[in-house]
């Protein structure tokens, strides 16, 4: 039996219609050429967004938080960073000279 060389390798081609209608579903869009998707000449490939059908509560939205809009634990660890700051600064200040 003859080897197929890496140029004449199709990876589709499939030894039964299960195996081909498997690999044919999860070929990429763009080559399957469906709508939804437009390939351009220079090769990019540019999704038509409004077209897109997204549930609606796919989305969460977020219930307004503590103050600046941060979670209740990055307050308290800038607390603390600015406590630990402060009291350095003071054991600094009362220091005697040299």
């Amino acid at each position: 039996m003859r080897r197929e060389s890496r140029r004449e390798h199709n990876p589709v081609k499939a030894k039964s219609e299960e195996a081909a209608t498997l690999a044919s579903s999860l070929a990429p869009l763009e080559e399957l050429g469906k709508r939804g998707s437009k390939n351009h000449p220079n090769g990019s490939i540019v999704l038509d967004t409004a077209e897109l059908k997204v549930p609606k509560d796919f989305i969460e939205e977020e219930a307004p938080n503590g103050g600046l809009g941060l979670e209740p634990v990055v307050i308290f660890i800038i607390a603390l960073a600015l406590a630990f700051i402060a009291f350095i600064t003071y054991l600094i200040s009362i220091e005697p000279p040299k």
